[in-house]
């Protein structure tokens, strides 16, 4: 009988990948849970939530002051010198790292040693991002997995998939005879097709096919807030500690910022023509970036959500304007401020985010034929020298970078 590894938070994500000794992990165990989080406690209740949310912003306050300074420069004035230009190259292929298209990727930014991708065909699978091996196969999802999430506070994974489930793992369970899945969220009534956690708080947030932002506690499971006003499918939650602590995207072609308090909507963004794939938040400014079907990238200034700049084909004339450029994906470089564009026919784009200035365009060929060769997720490595695409082809791609 093996006996589970105790670990230190601290390392758990690195021990936990020499841990992954089984091919395929199982669990229907939901009675394990988390230690008590007084801070997810205080969503029950809006005095508390206050509370906690005044406190986080002043204990954020001190440290962070010259950050909020910089954000201010960056986000409202052009910058002087351009970020040094990258040429980016395919280094290599993992043909066949699924049995269906990818649909979701979460990179662990803790250590950059290892990554996660979801598939169509239902599992999830840990890879090493030094050698591309794989690590470990999550399966419990009886349909396609369409997003994950990696928690900064806990070593657990949260997935989301088209059975309408949320799915926690605890990736410090991995040599379980259990398996490491140790509970599951339900009351989605379509497929859940984002995901994203308050970064302070045991919050978990959901979106997908019914049109709806779930709010869950993630100790006790408990749909602890429900945020409406979508009219079509959710495709991407941003979340932040400091207000609005949530952004959504949806298929109406619109951007809602959050106010949590309240459970409504702060503020409608509706400058997108066209369904909007993808968002994405910077991870050092108070910024984000919002792509569409029509192939249009907006920039935004948080928090009162204006508009900064336009990339793609908002810089066209709509006669030169290409209705087929459909957005995926979009990812930033933590490093370099590069925008990254993932389009549903596998072209690649990489933009200055801070000019809004074409670097560089390809290809992608598909290992499958054209109609395989959307990429559908993207992330860049906390070194900002690789990226990591998902694609229709059932493959992964990783670009590396030179001067």
């Amino acid at each position: 009988m093996s006996v589970p590894i105790k670990l230190n938070l601290k390392n758990y994500r690195i021990m936990s990948l020499t841990a992954f000794s089984r091919d395929i992990l199982m669990s229907t165990d939901d009675s394990i849970l988390p230690p008590e989080d007084t801070l997810s406690e205080a969503m029950y209740n809006n005095v508390k939530l206050d509370y906690y949310f005044n406190n986080l912003s002043k204990s954020h306050e001190q440290s962070s002051v010259d950050d909020q300074t910089n954000q201010l420069i960056v986000s409202s004035a052009p910058k002087s010198e351009e970020s040094p230009v990258l040429e980016w190259k395919l280094l290599r292929t993992l043909a066949g790292a699924h049995q269906g298209w990818i649909r979701a990727i979460a990179l662990d930014e803790i250590t950059n040693k290892w990554y996660v991708t979801g598939s169509a065909d239902s599992t999830i699978k840990i890879w090493d991002f030094e050698n591309n091996s794989l690590k470990a196969v999550l399966t419990g999802h009886v349909l396609g997995v369409r997003s994950l999430c990696i928690s900064k506070r806990h070593p657990y994974l949260f997935s989301g998939g088209e059975d309408k489930s949320l799915r926690c793992w605890d990736l410090e369970r991995s040599n379980s005879d259990a398996g490491c899945q140790i509970r599951s969220y339900h009351g989605h009534l379509g497929g859940v097709y984002t995901i994203g956690l308050h970064p302070e708080l045991d919050v978990l947030f959901s979106g997908g096919k019914d049109c709806v932002v779930r709010v869950w506690d993630i100790r006790s499971r408990v749909e602890a807030m429900t945020l409406l006003g979508h009219t079509n499918d959710i495709t991407s939650i941003q979340t932040d500690y400091s207000d609005p602590q949530v952004i959504t995207s949806s298929m109406d072609g619109t951007i809602r910022l959050w106010d949590l308090r309240k459970s409504k909507t702060e503020l409608l963004i509706t400058n997108h023509s066209k369904s909007i794939r993808s968002m994405k938040s910077h991870p050092k400014e108070a910024t984000f970036i919002s792509g569409d079907s029509n192939g249009e990238i907006k920039q935004w200034l948080l928090p009162k959500g204006e508009l900064l700049n336009e990339f793609g084909t908002s810089q066209l004339s709509p006669n030169q304007r290409d209705n087929s450029r459909i957005i995926n994906s979009l990812a930033i470089n933590p490093v370099t401020n590069t925008l990254f564009s993932g389009y549903d026919d596998g072209k690649l784009e990489f933009y200055n985010y801070a000019s809004g200035s074409l670097q560089q365009s390809g290809q992608s060929p598909s290992l499958a034929g054209p109609e395989q060769s959307a990429i559908y997720a993207s992330t860049f490595d906390m070194s900002g020298l690789r990226l990591l695409t998902c694609h229709g082809d059932k493959s992964i791609r990783i670009w590396g970078t030179s001067y």
